[in-house]
């Protein structure tokens, strides 16, 4: 696959992705609402030295790099623990103290983690405490000279906010995943799509013929706004007209799907109002069999079902000009188009032309009365057998 094609999947299932997305959006709010909150609770030890003690800057520094250690050591912990009378585990009261040293400080910040902000700040303060007291001891010689001095500057408070989970991070990492797994949803569901999107796949799907089928497929980029080439019914419209300067045109307008019916009726009820515009009548009739008046139309569009059997598609090949197959662009499956081709086939007959229509063309629209005040165009669904030869009068002469 192409970039184009890549983009044209991701355009073609976008419910898919953007699906999955929000669902990746929805699972980050869930987790975030579901997830125990966790809190954090800081505490500040200053370390003085002694001014006796040569080169005590750069002692201070070195020794309390040494500290963090310290923090998270039996000798502090178990004290607290017993103090607070904390019913956890010391390794568990480990897991949720840490220490750092900020570079060229003598400080030393102790945090406590926990699920009650009121106990992390207990505890935080408790550690701090203790672990002042314990390098104290560990620092002074047994001549009774005291080298360093630990304070607690800035005793831990209670947090107000939990420290996770994040919101933001929990929704952003939802909508990443999301994301990623509906573009690599969208793209496998495309691989194996077997609906006809582009004309790359009709032609695929239909195979190769002796050329007397011409494919109209609504063109990409400036040309798909243009009033000359932009819409399949204009230009069938200008095929059919050429025919009609020397007799009575009937063709046979019909859709590989049974389900599109409406898009057959629908794209019939267009070509016949741009011949209309044109100043060339055309009647959309409901039975390939019938053989009623058509008001002296130059051109009658009968609407014909795929299901019909093979008489009637010989009948078609002995009384009509040709065949128009409607293709609307991920409603019709290949198999379908293939099967279509084998009956008119076994008919004799090649088709005029297939039309693609994108997705989004060819619905049917609301009744409306012509320009000559006639009555709305119907579509009910036709009956292809059937010999009563009911026809709608669609347009009259647009310049009578």
């Amino acid at each position: 696959m192409e970039l184009r094609d890549y983009l044209a999947a991701l355009r073609r299932h976008w419910v898919i992705w953007v699906g999955l997305t929000l669902a990746g959006a929805l699972a980050g709010l869930l987790a975030f609402a579901f997830t125990p909150k966790a809190y954090a609770a800081s505490s500040t030890v200053f370390t003085s030295v002694s001014p006796s003690i040569p080169n005590s800057a750069s002692f201070v520094q070195q020794r309390v790099k040494s500290y963090p250690d310290i923090v998270t050591s039996e000798a502090v912990l178990a004290p607290v623990r017993e103090e607070l009378d904390l019913d956890v585990p010391l390794a568990d009261l480990r897991a949720r103290v840490t220490a750092t040293n900020p570079a060229d400080t003598t400080q030393l910040h102790v945090t406590v983690t926990g699920p009650d902000a009121s106990e992390a700040s207990a505890i935080a303060n408790a550690v701090a405490t203790r672990f002042a007291d314990v390098v104290e001891t560990l620092e002074t010689p047994s001549s009774g000279d005291e080298p360093v001095h630990l304070t607690v500057v800035d005793p831990a408070v209670a947090p107000t906010s939990p420290v996770s989970p994040v919101l933001l991070h929990l929704l952003a990492l939802g909508l990443v995943a999301g994301l990623f797994l509906g573009l690599a949803a969208a793209v496998v569901r495309s691989r194996a799509d077997t609906t006809l999107h582009t004309e790359d796949d009709l032609r695929r799907a239909w195979g190769e013929d002796d050329g007397t089928t011409e494919f109209l497929a609504q063109p990409s980029g400036r040309a798909r706004r243009s009033a000359l080439t932009g819409q399949a019914a204009g230009t069938l419209a200008r095929r059919l007209e050429l025919r009609a300067e020397q007799r009575v045109v009937r063709v046979a307008v019909l859709s590989p799907a049974p389900s599109q019916e409406h898009i057959t009726h629908a794209f019939a009820a267009q070509v016949a109002d741009v011949l209309g515009s044109r100043g060339l009548s055309a009647t959309v009739s409901e039975s390939v069999l019938g053989t009623g008046g058509d008001g002296g139309a130059r051109i009658r569009l009968d609407v014909a079902d795929p299901l019909a059997p093979l008489r009637v598609w010989k009948h078609v090949a002995e009384r009509h000009d040709g065949v128009v197959l409607v293709v609307a662009a991920g409603r019709v499956d290949e198999q379908e188009l293939r099967e279509v081709r084998t009956v008119l086939a076994s008919a004799g007959i090649a088709p005029l032309v297939i039309a693609l229509l994108p997705h989004g063309q060819g619905r049917p629209a609301a009744d409306h009365p012509d320009e000559s005040g006639a009555a709305p165009v119907p579509t009910p669904r036709p009956d292809p057998v059937a010999a009563s030869g009911r026809q709608t009068a669609l347009n009259g002469s647009r310049r009578g």
